[in-house]
């Protein structure tokens, strides 16, 4: 895995921030989720849906370092071994297949399978006027 970009975390907005050899701009948060509380109806703390967003509209050409990147930060997270993580893939743009394909293929060559576990929930939803499918993970310390 190549050597990740240099990361900084922002206090006052919460984000961690990285730039590409390209420029192009990334941020990532941890937002509470309280989805698992509201749902069981028992206090469950530590889980967090990550937010990934490129800031910079420009398109990026694979960069291995952006993924080495994401995974340090994802890594340093997860020092607290009480944390847990959601991601959504955002399929607006259709592209939600691939965000998810892109999590899975992190996840199998990052080296972190014995520390942490990851599960997969796909959704498919149905509507009057259209289907839609929601990718989603949620990764926990083992």
């Amino acid at each position: 895995m190549p050597i990740p970009y240099n990361y900084y975390f922002n206090e006052d907005s919460q984000f961690f921030y990285f730039s590409t050899k390209n420029v192009i701009e990334y941020r990532i948060a941890f937002i509470q989720d309280e989805t698992f509380s509201a749902v069981s109806g028992f206090e469950i703390n530590n889980v967090f849906q990550i937010v990934i967003e490129k800031v910079t509209d420009e398109i990026e050409r694979f960069d291995a370092k952006v993924s080495s990147t994401i995974q340090a930060i994802i890594t340093a997270f997860f020092i607290n071994s009480q944390n847990a993580m959601i991601y959504v893939c955002d399929d607006k743009d259709k592209k939600g297949i691939k965000r998810f394909n892109t999590f899975n293929r992190w996840y199998k060559n990052s080296g972190l399978k014995t520390a942490i576990i990851k599960k997969d929930n796909i959704i498919t939803c149905f509507s009057n006027d259209q289907n839609f499918i929601i990718y989603s993970s949620l990764f926990i310390s083992s």
